[in-house]
């Protein structure tokens, strides 16, 4: 009996001494547990705020660019808009600032750096306020203009480069505690396993919770993984398009990134045609309708904001065909205008959550689409003002005689005739002087339609200056040029002009005719024999055109009659 309650004694020691242990074991694996959790939620909370200074920095670097291009958008074309948008970017990107600073204020490394991106930034805002100042009081001064832009240049230059060392460091931080998640995930992990020796239920229970919230981490490191190479592909997708110079090269770029952020979607990007009358596809990728479509049939386009259809019973664009899964259209808007839209087939039905994931990516893909169309569209707007002339539509006096030693270089390498007529409307000055300056404007304008309306396509029609007009004619003889030229001329002598509810008669047009070699064989020289003949038919009376070239000296008033 001694024996048996000895042994009873030692089991129930046993029992004790085990359930001692597990309850110690329990409470040292729970507080561990607390502790690793706690940790990892800080380090969490360090992660985010990483990605909050990127982000901030990025809204800053934004917000400096666009302020850059609003101000050369009002000095070039003085739009009282652009430079609102300039000074409210600037104001922005003083917040950005201030904002940046805030959240590394606990980094001494990152202060100092941002005290001399602060310097840059303060150089190059006094730049945007001299600029506009200077547009104001002076209007536009090219050289002061170029000297100020190439002066922010620089300054802009300096300022990503020390805005690129204050991302490379926060990205270092971003790599230190994303591995220090990992490294506390594998001690959590460690911890958990231990204890499911001793205590099947407690620690199992630990276990699911550990592994739970080790399944939520890394679907959250997953998504932000996702976020930041969506990010890296706008990005980089907005680089191409800034280093694009004509729409037809934008094209392949979109429809690669459109290929690379939506793999199993069909996408295409719609943008609108200058009479706002048709909607014509730009970009495709997958399985996309390419037909053409009104804007009046896209909900997005007259709501102005994103329209989905997920349901048989939702509203669908009439452009889109019939088929099962999710149409989504986002407009396209940049500038405080709405330049086409961005539309994405899911081919499978989708949950809320999804869907919402798939609309923010899609909105923040049509962001950067219409702000990179936009800019490309407004480049090219710029260069069509650097040729052409803004009050008729021609090509300006610099770019004619860049065309004109084209056109030489060609008829001496083709051996073809190339003809040049110089034309000037007859006492312009004189109707200026009794009609005003807008009656003046308007004949110019109305001519320089004539001009365009009754050379070929080949033709180059420019104005040369004031009240005179130069034509290009390549493969055109001397006959061909009279041809062309009492053409033209008939064709003004028909304008019945009128401006406002005044009658201003009608004008008529002399015309000097040079051809090359027979006249010259440089641009000086056809030029000075174009104004030669030109001089010669004011001296006849005006209204008439003379050849000065030797084949029609012999009959060229009678060209001049018609």
């Amino acid at each position: 009996m001694s024996h048996y309650f000895n042994n009873s004694h030692n089991r129930i020691r046993t029992i004790d001494l085990t359930f001692s242990a597990a309850l110690l074991l329990l409470t040292v694996m729970l507080f561990l547990s607390y502790h690793i959790r706690t940790e990892l939620a800080e380090t969490n909370d360090r992660t985010q705020h990483t990605y909050d200074v990127i982000m901030a920095v990025d809204d800053l670097s934004n917000g400096l660019l666009q302020a850059e291009s609003s101000r050369r958008a009002y000095v070039l074309t003085g739009n009282a808009e652009q430079k609102a948008r300039c000074e409210l970017f600037a104001q922005k990107t003083e917040e950005n600032l201030r904002e940046v600073q805030r959240l590394t204020v606990d980094n001494g490394g990152q202060q100092q750096r941002l005290a001399k991106v602060s310097e840059l930034i303060k150089r190059k805002l006094t730049i945007f306020k001299v600029s506009l100042s200077e547009f104001d009081r002076r209007g536009y001064l090219a050289p002061q203009q170029a000297q100020l832009t190439e002066e922010g240049t620089t300054l802009m230059t300096a300022v990503r480069v020390r805005i690129d060392e204050i991302k490379d460091h926060e990205k270092q931080l971003l790599g230190e505690r994303r591995s220090k998640e990992h490294t506390t995930l594998l001690i959590l992990t460690v911890v958990v396993l231990s204890g499911i020796s001793i205590s099947i239920i407690l620690l199992s229970l630990s276990y699911y919770i550990a592994r739970h919230e080790s399944r939520s981490h890394l679907v959250a490191t997953g998504d932000l993984q996702a976020a930041n190479r969506d990010i890296s592909d706008l990005s980089n997708m907005t680089q191409l398009l800034q280093s694009c110079s004509t729409l037809e090269e934008a094209r392949g770029i979109l429809s690669c990134y459109g290929e690379k952020l939506f793999p199993d979607d069909a996408g295409a990007i719609y943008l609108i045609n200058a009479s706002r009358t048709l909607m014509t596809d730009t970009a495709t990728w997958g399985a996309a309708n390419l037909a053409p479509f009104t804007p009046d049939q896209c909900w997005a386009m007259r709501l102005g904001q994103a329209h989905a259809t997920v349901a048989k019973s939702d509203v669908k664009c009439l452009h889109v065909e019939g088929g099962s899964g999710t149409h989504l259209c986002i407009p396209l808007a940049a500038h405080h205008e709405t330049l086409g839209t961005l539309y994405l087939h899911v081919p499978w039905a989708t949950e809320p959550d999804e869907l919402a994931r798939v609309k923010m990516r899609a909105t923040g893909f049509a962001e950067q689409v219409a702000l990179g169309i936009r800019n490309l569209q407004l480049r090219e707007q710029l260069r069509e003002l650097s040729i052409r002339d803004p009050l008729t539509g021609l090509l300006n006096r610099r770019h004619m005689e860049e065309s004109l030693l084209r056109e030489i270089s060609r008829a001496t390498r083709t051996k073809q005739p190339l003809s040049v007529v110089m034309l000037d409307i007859d006492h312009f000055k004189k109707f200026n002087d009794t009609f005003g300056h807008e009656a003046g404007d308007h004949v110019l304008k109305e001519v320089g339609q004539v001009l365009l309306k009754n050379v070929r396509d080949s033709d180059i029609a420019c104005r040369f200056g004031g009240e005179e007009f130069t034509l290009i004619l390549p493969d055109a003889d001397c006959d061909t040029a009279f041809e062309i030229g009492n053409r033209i001329r008939d064709a003004v002598k028909g304008l019945n002009l009128v401006v406002g509810r005044q009658h201003v008669g009608r004008i008529s047009i002399s015309a000097g005719v040079a051809v090359f070699p027979v006249d010259g064989d440089t641009i000086r020289q056809l030029l000075s024999a174009a104004d030669g003949a030109l001089y010669e038919a004011k001296e006849k009376g005006r209204d008439r055109i003379v050849g000065s070239c030797a084949a029609t000296r012999r009959h060229g008033d009678e060209r001049a009659d018609g």
